[in-house]
């Protein structure tokens, strides 16, 4: 099973109710296949976080030589041009790759937004999950408490009639 968007978040939640199912009935396979299925969307959760990463560096380093491009043209012109026209177009130069700059970082400050907004999300949902897993845990210890105590009953009820009949 396979959604786009949100981290897997459907298919975490699947998998970790057949993970529980499984615990529950005892179904080791059931189990394994919910372990599995979580196990592949924090795999592929982990390579996207790394493309990401990848992509950031890559126009960082992009950015690095666009500016040593920018800085060996400069010098360039500087020799070309008088010292008023050269520093007329340092200033421009310099104001354009602040602009860049600032672009860059803008871009980036958002992409770790969206990442961050992405992580707490897919925290929400582990929550759940572990608080749905808790109750089924807490449900299944009333079944079998509830079990014991019947047990009990009948072997109290065993233990009379055994007396009664000796």
């Amino acid at each position: 099973m396979s959604t786009t968007g949100g981290g897997g978040f459907a298919d975490r939640i699947v998998g970790a109710a057949k993970s529980a199912a499984g615990s529950l009935i005892g179904n080791e396979d059931l189990k394994h296949e919910g372990q599995l299925q979580q196990e592949k969307v924090n795999a592929t959760a982990e390579a996207a976080e790394l493309q990401e990463r990848a992509e950031r560096e890559k126009a960082e380093a992009e950015l690095v030589a666009r500016e040593r491009e920018i800085e060996i043209e400069r010098r360039r012109l500087a020799t070309e041009l008088s010292a008023e026209e050269t520093q007329r177009r340092i200033e421009q130069q310099k104001t354009i790759e602040q602009q860049q700059a600032d672009r860059a970082a803008a871009s980036q400050a958002d992409a770790a937004q969206r990442q961050e907004a992405a992580q707490e999300r897919l925290a929400d949902a582990q929550v759940d999950a572990a608080a749905r897993e808790r109750v089924a845990a807490e449900q299944e210890l009333a079944r079998l408490e509830a079990e014991a105590q019947r047990a009990r009953t009948t072997a109290q009820a065993l233990d009379e009639t055994a007396e009664e009949i000796a």
